[in-house]
């Protein structure tokens, strides 16, 4: 992927994201959960809840935000830093957040750190299913 067309691919990806996080906080449409996984199989898929909890999270409700899907710290802190380090690069003519992707798309290469994270998805998936089911 170029640099240019993953900056423009994550600019999007966070607008997207800042507009369906407003449609859930000011309850704009009642179409809660889009998850094709789950609408199909019945079953939640590891970031089923995410959304609930990234509005929980700026209702200032940390316990809930975490009940909910721990992912949704994560997602909350990608949707406050990424744009921010986007524009930094575009500003300064850097390319610090291309580099950073480089760098962690050929870490997550590596099984010592592929396998960890894909327990820690699995560990959620199974928390999800925990509450669901």
């Amino acid at each position: 992927m170029t640099k240019r067309n993953l900056y423009i691919f994550v600019f999007v990806a966070s607008l997207a994201g800042y507009v369906w996080v407003i449609v859930n906080i000011f309850h704009i449409t009642a179409t809660y959960g889009v998850c094709l996984f789950h609408k199909i199989t019945h079953i939640p898929c590891p970031a089923c809840g995410a959304t609930h909890s990234v509005v929980s999270l700026l209702n200032g409700d940390f316990a809930g935000a975490f009940y909910a899907n721990p992912f949704g710290f994560i997602i909350c802190a990608a949707l406050a830093l990424l744009p921010l380090w986007l524009l930094f690069d575009c500003i300064c003519h850097k390319d610090s957040f291309f580099r950073f992707y480089k760098n962690t798309e050929a870490a997550l290469r590596k099984k010592y750190i592929a396998i960890p994270a894909l327990v820690l998805v699995i560990i959620n998936w199974i928390w999800n299913l925990h509450k669901y089911l």
